[in-house]
Order: structure tokens, then C-alpha cells, then sequence
């Protein structure tokens, strides 16, 4: 455990010494909430509920999902394209550590970052225009949407991993890597909550881990959705994380052999 502990502390300081890098990426982030703001606040208009949702709910699934893009959505997948692609891959694999454990702590560095810098760009949002936040009113629902949003952020490190591994067989999984980082946050629900979409895709969509890992945790936290209820779709994410992490592990065996 040490050595992962000491590759997140190195990690974590090479992150915040690109410092233009990570100012350029929240700069980004910045452009995406202002924009998604005034839009569904213009939706919303005087209208005292949309979709089901409250004028604060929705403005506070804005803000929420701006911290969980922070934090599930970032990783190193394009970092292990670029490790296998040129070979570097091969100095890890004659160390005593765990490539998928090394992997999982520089992406917590990242994360860690991240998601500080999210929640400083909506406190000051908050400040500067005043926008509505809502607060869960039932303490148990702070650990539902923490064991939710934690269960989502491993299920994407592991999905990304997959992805990332087609490189052991082509030289262009930079493609199918950003097709579904795309493809991803949209079928999350990060642009706009999927109650906007037909019910017939919305229950295609339920049949996939994608929902599982921005939409569900937010409507846990804006407390649209019953405690059982929150329970079960935390045990259906639990089941989607077993199944990612032993595909990850397959495709990291066959990727290796082939390699």
C-alpha cells in the first residue's frame, strides 16, 4: 500500500506543477456550467417545476454534475494509449507493483485535484450570482450519494481501462477511446438529465452502466429518489463494477500475451 500511497503524493505534485494545463482544462469546465446554467434556467423561465424537478432541483443538478464530471469523468486513459503504443509499458511490468493499483493511484491524484477546483468554481458561482443550491434534508442521503458517486468513478476507471487496452492490438485506439468518452457523457446524463429523452431510450439506457454514474447519483442527491430504491440502484452499480473489473482483468491478460 505504501508504494500506491507514494505514487498519488508524486502524482499529485506533477498535477499541480502543469499548472496551465489544469487551468486551461477548469477554464473549460468554467465555459460548460455557465453555459448549461443559463440555459435551464432560461428553459425553466417562471415555470415552478420542469421534468418533474423544482426550479432549484434542476439549477442544483447543473451544479452537482459539474463536480462529478470533475470526478469521475477524469482519467489517464490517454496516458495508457500512449504507454503502450510506444513500449514505455514494458518498465512497469518489471516492477513488484500492481499496473491496474499504480494506474488507479495517479488517477486519484488527478481526481483529487480536480474535484477541488470544481467545487471552488461553484462556491464562487454561488456567490457571484446567487444561484440556488439544494441541500439533501436527510443525513443518510449524504452516504448513499457518496457510496453512489464512488462505486461510478471506479466503474470508469475500469471501463476507460478496457478501452485504453485496444492499443495492445492497434495503433489507433486514440479513436474508440474518444468515441467513448463522448459517447459516455452524454448516455450519463452529464449535458442534460435523461428524464428529456423517450422513455424507450431511457429504458435502453438503464440496461447499461452509463446512467449509473452521473444520473442516478445526482437524483439520489436532490432526493427524487426513495432510500430503498437509492439502495438498489447502488447494488446494481456494485454488479457493474464486478463485471468491469473482471473485463478489465481479461483484456489486461490477453493484451499482455498478445504484447
Amino acid at each position: 500500500m505504501k508504494k500506491y500511497l507514494t505514487a498519488y503524493s508524486i502524482a499529485l505534485q506533477q498535477v499541480l506543477q502543469r499548472r496551465s494545463s489544469l487551468l486551461m482544462d477548469r477554464v473549460g469546465g468554467v465555459a460548460v456550467i455557465v453555459s448549461l446554467y443559463y440555459f435551464w434556467k432560461a428553459l425553466l423561465g417562471g415555470k415552478a417545476e420542469f421534468l418533474g424537478y423544482t426550479g432549484e432541483q434542476m439549477l442544483s443538478y447543473v451544479l452537482v454534475m459539474n463536480v462529478l464530471r470533475s470526478f469521475v469523468f477524469t482519467g489517464r486513459g490517454w496516458e495508457l494509449v500512449g504507454e503502450i503504443s510506444s513500449g514505455r509499458i514494458s518498465s512497469y511490468l518489471v516492477r513488484p507493483l500492481s499496473y491496474q493499483g499504480y494506474t488507479l493511484a495517479l488517477d486519484l491524484a488527478q481526481k483529487s485535484v480536480h474535484v477541488t477546483a470544481s467545487l471552488l468554481e461553484v462556491g464562487v458561482l454561488i456567490l457571484v450570482i446567487g444561484a440556488p443550491v439544494y441541500m439533501p434534508k436527510h443525513p443518510g442521503t449524504w452516504a448513499l450519494f457518496i457510496t453512489a458517486v464512488t462505486l461510478s468513478s471506479l466503474i470508469f476507471f475500469f471501463m476507460e481501462f478496457i478501452v485504453s487496452s485496444l492499443a495492445f492490438w492497434t495503433s489507433e485506439s486514440g479513436g474508440p477511446l474518444f468515441c467513448f468518452e463522448l459517447f459516455l457523457q452524454f448516455a450519463a446524463g452529464t449535458f442534460f438529465p435523461l428524464d428529456v429523452l423517450p422513455a424507450a431510450l431511457q429504458k435502453i439506457l438503464n440496461f447499461t452502466p452509463f446512467p449509473y454514474m452521473v444520473f442516478f447519483p445526482i437524483n439520489i442527491y436532490l432526493e427524487r429518489i426513495p432510500a430503498e430504491q437509492a439502495a438498489g440502484i447502488i447494488a446494481v452499480e456494485a454488479l457493474w463494477l464486478a463485471a468491469a473489473v473482471w473485463a478489465a482483468g481479461t483484456v489486461w491478460r490477453v493484451g499482455l500475451d498478445n504484447y
